[in-house]
């Protein structure tokens, strides 16, 4: 039994899986999308370049129907899909989340997950392999995998943790869709206990900025601590405060 693919996505992640994929002798990755090239950014031509190394053809969203599919996989595609391509391929469309659903959708999870965990007192993160339908981000789940969030963890570290945890979600779950397994094993979010968040991608906007005097009050140290360390993903602005005028970046004090 083998199975007919396309992927969508970017970043490391997404190149990671596509080599999954490309490695499995009953998978056929039929096209890639992904986005063009954006000089500057940490991610760029992640996934374009493995998939020209392999040979597939990158196409635009639009060209979808040109395929005949069993999946679409998604992972880190940010552009909502609408019904027509979602309803394309025969066997659906499966997304790779990196976070914990249902308790965190959007974007920015990492960071949040990190100034949350004390509060919340829910010192772990997840990745999920989810069914997408038109809601973002809210389709029946199909497996989760977890992380500990630890003391030291900033938003990069806890970023790298889930990576290698996500890939190994995907790569023990590709049998069960080659099989056809998966369909019986997605359970609806409403059957899930715990907080749920969502997060818009300017949900940061706001955080990074800690001024002087917060940032000198020792009742709330922990807590700067804590945003300090959720802010901290090189080559992103982290936070900071300002000094007669100037910009000061803070970081966690364990970064060299």
């Amino acid at each position: 039994m083998s199975i007919r693919i396309a992927h969508f996505g970017s970043r490391p992640l997404s190149r990671e899986i596509l080599c999954v994929m490309h490695h499995n002798p009953n998978v056929e990755v039929a096209a890639v999308v992904t986005y063009e090239s954006i000089n500057g950014k940490w991610w760029n031509s992640s996934l374009k370049n493995k998939a020209r190394e392999f040979g597939y053809d990158l196409i635009q969203e639009s060209d979808i129907f040109q395929y005949d599919l069993d999946y679409i996989i998604s992972t880190l595609y940010f552009n909502k899909l609408p019904s027509s391509i979602l309803d394309h391929p025969r066997k659906g469309c499966i997304n790779l989340h990196q976070a914990e659903l249902p308790r965190y959708r959007g974007s920015n999870t990492f960071s949040h997950a990190i100034m949350n965990a004390r509060d919340d007192n829910h010192w772990e993160y997840g990745t999920t392999l989810h069914y997408m339908n038109e809601q973002l981000d809210e389709g029946d789940i199909i497996a989760r995998r977890f992380v500990d969030i630890d003391e030291d963890d900033s938003a990069l570290s806890l970023y790298q943790k889930v990576e290698l945890k996500s890939i190994s979600l995907f790569s023990s779950m590709l049998p069960k869709m080659i099989s056809g397994e998966v369909e019986r094993m997605r359970t609806p979010q409403t059957e899930f206990d715990g907080k749920r968040y969502f997060y818009k991608k300017d949900s940061l906007q706001n955080c990074k900025f800690i001024p002087m005097d917060e940032l000198c009050n020792k009742k709330i140290e922990i807590r700067n601590y804590d945003r300090i360390r959720s802010l901290y993903f090189p080559p992103h602005e982290p936070a900071y405060t300002e000094i007669q005028g100037e910009k000061v970046y803070l970081t966690p004090s364990y970064v060299s």
